[in-house]
């Protein structure tokens, strides 16, 4: 059995914070960190700063369970 292609819609950088309810600027510095913190959904670099995020990661992120210091 083959798997399917992953046929995920990337998602602006924008689009990612509406959904998060948080500012662009917040996903930035997230993905600066996301290396050593994993915090907020995977950044994807798609040439130069432009940021690009999977839906499904966005909403895999939306439904898990908040973390804790």
């Amino acid at each position: 059995m083959t798997k399917s292609p992953r046929t995920d819609r990337w998602l602006t950088a924008q689009e990612t914070a509406d959904r998060l309810r948080v500012k662009r600027k917040t996903l930035y510095n997230w993905a600066s960190t996301w290396a050593v913190e994993h915090r907020g959904p995977e950044p994807h670099h798609m040439g130069g700063r432009a940021l690009r995020y999977r839906e499904s990661d966005v909403d895999q992120y939306i439904g898990s369970p908040p973390r804790t210091a």
